[in-house]
């Protein structure tokens, strides 16, 4: 049985960037959260443990890779993700105040649309965006859990078997040979451990974000359209239009041109702030997908489990992004298409002017412009098809 939050009996307003703030929240860099001096301090603790946690990381793996591949990859695969989530930090803590003004934005716009219509289409993105963002979470959460279940029945079958326990972290690490000993360990242990929840906070955040403004944006997108429909829509082809009722529909459909044309402007501000983000995940999604696959295929036992599930996981952000990307470019098109297939043509010439005007800005899709990348599900399959050639080169290497 689903969650009441995941059903779409749940309050629409609750619905707003439900996974991305509560995952925000718990490490303190959530925009609207208030930034007292506590939340500064759990912030910048937060960080510094993420930080602290790629250096050991990326240090442990360069050293292994002359003397053991498997071990170099089983700390270079997690520290990929863990470097990516520390960019994610950093970007959402550097355009905090932006990205501040884009939420309250695009939540007041989105109020504004009250038709049973306009109720439904968010009811349906509001609650795909909820149950997408979960999911991620949710396989965030169960691989960082992975690490240290995996971790925890290695020692105890060492035990069983009479051997020593392995004083090592979770993550693959270094550290100083005192803070892998009694009594410190537990503490380092638990840090670790916590360092791979604030990693899947960081992108379960960014990654909603993206989802979650695409999606609002594509409500928006929609909602104009119906009202663009709606108001050149002519009841009777008999009816002379007159004077008075050419200028009211020129003053709505004016009003309905700046409507566009601020969410042509929320979607451009939304690419300077997601660019650093949207274009480190999808340089190095390839590369994270492929070392974890091959990661799978090199363990045995809990090994494969823990990569499989951190497999679903990078499989599942890249998706996000690309139908986020796709949804936008959608209700765009389909606000032209909707435009063109109105009754526009019994109008003056005034208004059929301004709805060409809008027509021809319509197809001129609003994305989220990346350098070399465009968001889109074809986007997802050229990724999945390169992470396989990458896949089938490093194990003919290895092998």
């Amino acid at each position: 049985m689903w969650p009441r939050f995941l059903t779409r009996s749940f309050p629409m307003n609750r619905h707003y960037f439900l996974i991305p703030k509560f995952a925000l929240t718990l490490i303190g860099f959530y925009p609207e959260q208030e930034k007292s001096w506590p939340v500064r301090a759990w912030s910048f603790f937060n960080f510094f443990i993420l930080a602290y946690g790629c250096y050991a990381e990326a240090a442990y793996g360069i050293l292994q890779i002359p003397n053991n591949i498997v071990l170099a990859l089983d700390a270079l695969c997690p520290v990929a993700s863990s470097i990516l989530s520390l960019l994610k930090m950093s970007s959402i803590w550097y355009y905090r105040d932006e990205l501040k003004f884009l939420i309250q934005r695009v939540r007041k716009l989105t109020e504004q649309q009250q038709s049973d219509r306009k109720l439904e289409y968010k009811r349906r993105c509001y609650t795909l965006a909820t149950r997408l963002t979960f999911f991620l979470l949710c396989c965030g959460f169960c691989t960082s859990t992975s690490y240290s279940v995996r971790h925890l029945l290695d020692n105890m079958l060492r035990r069983a078997h009479g051997l020593d326990w392995i004083y090592e972290t979770p993550f693959k690490m270094i550290f100083p040979e005192p803070l892998l000993r009694l009594p410190l360990y537990p503490l380092i242990y638990a840090l670790v451990h916590w360092h791979g929840y604030i990693t899947v906070a960081c992108f379960v955040g960014a990654d909603g974000f993206f989802l979650g403004f695409c999606l609002y944006l594509s409500v928006l997108l929609n909602s104009l359209r119906d009202d663009v429909v709606d108001l050149l829509a002519v009841k009777s082809i008999k009816t002379k239009s007159t004077a008075w009722k050419d200028e009211r529909i020129v003053r709505k459909l004016e009003r309905l041109v700046d409507r566009h044309n601020e969410i042509a402007v929320l979607t451009e501000r939304l690419s300077g702030v997601m660019v650093e983000i949207t274009l480190g995940h999808f340089v190095t999604s390839s590369l994270i997908i492929g070392s974890s696959v091959v990661d799978m295929l090199l363990f045995s036992g809990a090994g494969i489990i823990v990569y499989l599930v951190y497999t679903c996981a990078v499989v599942m952000e890249v998706f996000l992004y690309c139908v986020g990307g796709t949804f936008i470019t959608e209700a765009c098109l389909d606000l032209a298409r909707s435009t063109f297939a109105s009754q526009w043509y019994y109008h003056s010439v005034r208004v059929q002017k301004m709805t060409l005007l809008m027509i021809a800005r319509s197809q001129r899709v609003l994305i989220v412009k990346v350098p070399f990348f465009s968001p889109s599900l074809e986007t997802l399959t050229s990724i999945l098809r390169f992470t396989g050639s990458l896949i089938a080169l490093a194990t003919s290497v290895i092998r």
